[in-house]
């Protein structure tokens, strides 16, 4: 039998504590037995693990192909000594919607919090409908878990408050272009010419696992595991790096795939179709941004690193769970947009996973769907923990071992779901997210946007990405719109979305794709795994998954 560090210090604990028993002759033979006992249950009782999550912002899946991680070999690494998602997607790409899923493992209709900003979404109506009473926080909280925080929490947070399941919290109070961090419910602002946001949490999260590990007190106790979320503010905009790599990657290129300045939109709904070809200046921005992103990324990568050295050496490493994502991806180019997420499109919706941990299989690649909605209930599952009724995820404990759930009883579908965008006052001809507030998107401005008026283009439903709602299959993506217009590309033949069959495509395709729509758009619970995995949720029936 192999037992890890923190077993041995179970055990030496115990002993520990039935020697201080005696040395104070309280050793009866009553007593002696129940330390014997209590030794036993340490050796026979489950590892729980501890959880890490890393969370990053904006990380398109395409940021972390083999040329970006030849200059991240931490992050390399972690995908070497862990199992890799090849098809992992979040469910709203815009970064409030999206990390309310990952604390609750709903799908946004469920949790409501369908923007950045109030009435519809941040912060303040994510704590205003309870939902920070039941995240994965408190559910590993109430299962014993220790639990810590650091860095970027909900849109629109910048208070000392303290969100309930959280031990120790490291919180960026205030925008992405904040410097300040809430410290267990105190306001400290860092000086950013001394103190890199990046390198400030890794800092803060090494000194946790340094000073925790192991640190209970030794008599009749137990080392408790942790959760620990690590949030960067990094790929996204401004994406300015670290001072160290300023000069760094120099020689990186913006990727222009098939889709990068699309050459023909004219199939595409208006609010791209309208859009005209990419300017110099588009692209000489799109460029810059290209690389700073990857800049900031070299910090996050020597994060990981630091991370996992305090990991090994407190001998927490072999007992941990590492998941490493971002919150929704990016587009640069792609279909004539700017520099933006929150679409339907491939660039917005998938996002790196990486796990690696105890019976996690090394080097693995999986094709499972996965969704950031299934991080809750796997973060709880492990732990042991009760995971509520109304989470919508499911757990991928089945997908992290040798033997992985068979690709045919697994997810087939899931939904997307956005709110209108709206951009604000008009601004210069060429739109990029930190010039025009809120515009997440990098849509296009309206034709006429010179001649109407802020009040009048905030009504407009031409003036930036209207509500949709989409189907996104293993072969196809299906986009509906509310202004009637539709969207249907064959993923297997298109991978690049450039060509939108819609109009011409078999009429039992498309009824077949808005009922798989229907079953979702709505779901809750257990009918959202059921409807996503071909199955009608009143008798359980087998459907099409097209």
């Amino acid at each position: 039998m192999s037992w890890t560090k923190r077993q041995l210090l179970r055990g030496i604990y115990a002993l520990l504590g039935l020697a201080a028993v005696c040395a104070l002759g309280a050793c009866v033979p009553s007593a002696e037995g129940q330390q014997q006992q209590q030794v036993a249950e340490v050796r026979e009782e489950p590892e729980a693990p501890n959880v890490v999550l890393i969370l990053t912002d904006d990380l398109a899946l395409e940021d972390v192909n083999a040329d970006s991680l030849e200059h991240m070999p931490n992050l390399r690494s972690l995908m070497e000594e862990g199992t890799t998602f090849e098809n992992a997607f979040v469910s709203n790409s815009l970064c409030c919607p999206s990390r309310a899923t990952i604390l609750r493992g709903q799908y946004t209709h469920n949790h409501q919090i369908l923007s950045n900003e109030p009435p519809r979404g941040g912060f303040e109506k994510f704590r205003f409908l309870g939902h920070e009473d039941s995240t994965m926080a408190t559910w590993l909280q109430e299962r014993g878990y220790r639990t810590a925080f650091f860095g970027k929490y909900l849109n629109g947070y910048s208070d000392t408050h303290v969100p309930p399941g959280w031990d120790e919290w490291y919180g960026v109070a205030g925008n992405y272009l904040s410097h300040m961090l809430n410290e267990n419910g105190h306001i400290v602002n860092y000086d950013p010419e001394n103190d890199y946001d990046t390198d400030v949490l890794s800092e803060k999260a090494t000194d946790y696992v340094e000073r925790t590990a192991g640190a209970d007190p030794p008599f009749f106790t137990t080392d408790r595991p942790f959760l620990m979320w690590v949030g960067t503010k990094a790929p996204h905009q401004p994406a300015t790096p670290a001072p160290r790599h300023e000069d760094d990657l120099s020689e990186v290129e913006l990727p222009r795939g098939p889709s990068f300045d699309e050459k023909d939109v004219s199939d595409k709904p208006r609010w791209v179709s309208d859009n005209p070809p990419l300017s110099a200046e588009q692209k000489r921005y799109m460029e810059e941004l290209h690389r700073k992103r990857l800049q900031s990324m070299l910090a996050v990568d020597d994060m990981i690193g630091d991370l996992m050295e305090s990991l090994k050496e407190s001998g927490e490493l072999d007992d941990t769970f590492i998941f490493f994502t971002s919150d929704n991806g990016f587009h640069l180019g792609q279909h004539r947009l700017g520099a933006g997420k929150w679409t339907a499109y491939e660039e917005d919706i998938r996002v790196p996973l990486i796990v690696r941990g105890p019976g996690v299989p090394e080097g693995e690649t999986l094709p499972h769907m996965v969704l950031n909605n299934d991080l809750a209930p796997t973060f709880a599952e492990l732990a042991g923990a009760r995971t509520p009724e109304f989470v919508d995820g499911r757990s991928l404990v089945p997908l992290l071992n040798e033997e992985p759930a068979p690709l045919e009883n697994w997810r087939r579908a899931f939904v997307v779901e956005a709110v209108a965008e709206r951009s604000g006052a008009p601004q210069p001809p060429f739109v990029n997210e930190s010039s025009v507030a809120p515009l997440l998107t990098g849509d296009p401005l309206p034709k006429d946007w010179r001649r109407t008026s802020a009040a009048t283009a905030e009504l407009s439903e031409e003036w930036g990405r209207p509500w949709l709602k989409a189907l996104r299959t293993e072969n196809y993506l299906y986009v509906h719109y509310k202004t009637g217009e539709h969207e249907l590309y064959d993923l297997r033949r298109d991978p690049h979305q450039l060509h939108n069959f819609y109009k011409s495509a078999p009429p039992e395709l498309v009824g077949r794709l808005e009922a798989q729509l229907e079953s979702l758009e709505q779901c809750e619970g257990a009918e959202c795994r059921a409807a996503e995995d071909g199955l009608t949720p009143e008798d359980g029936r087998a459907v099409e998954v097209v």
